[in-house]
């Protein structure tokens, strides 16, 4: 499977571990429907990055969807 949600699914349904993100998987792991069991494993380090036109006035839209991302991404990310 390719799909984060499809094998977060079937690890649910228990059809065995899988190695997954907390953000995707903070729920299940909360509410008792999953548990860790191979502790810290490190991931793969990423960075996000928000690219707009250069322009003398930056649209209302763009800003607060760049002002959403940088004041909840790292809260996802993080269980």
């Amino acid at each position: 499977m390719d799909d984060l949600q499809a094998i977060a699914d079937a690890a649910v349904a228990g059809f065995g571990i899988a190695w997954l993100p907390c953000w995707l998987i903070r729920d299940a792991l909360l509410e008792g429907r999953l548990q860790q069991v191979l502790g810290e494993i490190p991931g793969k380090d990423f960075e996000v990055h928000a690219v707009w036109p250069l322009t003398p006035h930056l649209p209302l839209k763009v800003r607060l969807a760049v002002d959403a991302l940088v004041s909840h991404l790292p809260a996802r990310m993080a269980l």
